[in-house]
């Protein structure tokens, strides 16, 4: 890592500003612009899913305190689920170390698509997923996390493009409040996928930091805004968004020749 060429903290500082504002408008950390954009200005794709998840730590606890002051937070859900998220992000984490890059812009590709037709679709709630029973919530509280903090570690993502359907499909939460408590649990994921890639050496500190300063300020500015919109119409443009960003990722990928 330490022979790739520095990118300047401005441009680091703007990439962050763009994720946050997004991450923090959608509930969904950032990861999804990230990763993309510091692949675009030169890292490499290991670095990139590091380094997105070490400033989504930032932006996540900027945006869960705007959603949070605006009362559209259910903070037990949301530490539930980060604690299930911290053993999946691990996992994750330890697994993006060992794989290609081929194959992290596969998965990542994957899960892009898979977020966009869920946001384009607008599936509804289960009938009376609302009412499910304490112990029911916290199983499948713990679940959504395990599974979302997989692909955070793995793919550099904070988990929230997992986190913010599941919370609306199975717990019953309103769209806003499914962001607001899905930023909560980003904290643990991104907190503990971080701590492993900064033991296999994946990202610098100070990328992480750069980026996610300028994440805070559009994780502030993107979860102010979400407030004041419907969250079907953001639902909507967001996963337009998601399905060209997926579907170019998946196509440049696909169609360069790998070496035997």
């Amino acid at each position: 890592m330490d022979q790739q060429k520095p990118v300047e903290p401005w441009k680091l500082a703007l990439i962050g500003l763009a994720a946050g504002t997004i991450g923090g408008g959608l509930g969904v950390g950032g990861g999804i612009i990230l990763v993309p954009l510091l692949v675009i200005v030169g890292f490499d794709r290991h670095r990139a899913h590091a380094t997105s998840l070490a400033a989504i730590v930032m932006i996540s606890v900027a945006g869960a305190i705007s959603f949070g002051v605006s009362g559209e937070i259910n903070v037990g859900l949301g530490v539930t689920i980060g604690i299930g998220g911290i053993l999946g992000s691990v996992i994750g984490a330890t697994v993006m170390h060992r794989v290609s890059p081929q194959a992290l812009t596969i998965v990542f590709g994957l899960l892009l698509l898979v977020a966009a037709i869920r946001l384009i679709s607008g599936a509804e709630p289960l009938p009376g997923s609302a009412e499910l029973g304490s112990g029911w919530d916290v199983l499948i509280s713990v679940l959504i996390g395990f599974i979302a903090g997989f692909f955070a570690g793995l793919a550099g993502i904070g988990g929230g493009v997992v986190i913010v359907p599941a919370s609306v499909l199975l717990l019953g939460l309103e769209q806003h409040e499914a962001q607001g408590t899905s930023l909560v649990a980003i904290v643990f994921t991104s907190l503990a996928g971080t701590i492993v890639n900064l033991r296999n050496h994946r990202v610098r500190p100070r990328d992480g930091l750069v980026a996610g300063a300028g994440g805070i300020v559009g994780s502030l500015l993107g979860s102010q805004l979400a407030l004041s919109i419907d969250g079907r119409t953001l639902s909507l443009i967001f996963g337009f968004l998601l399905l060209f960003v997926a579907l170019r990722s998946l196509y440049r990928t696909l169609r360069t020749p790998q070496p035997v």
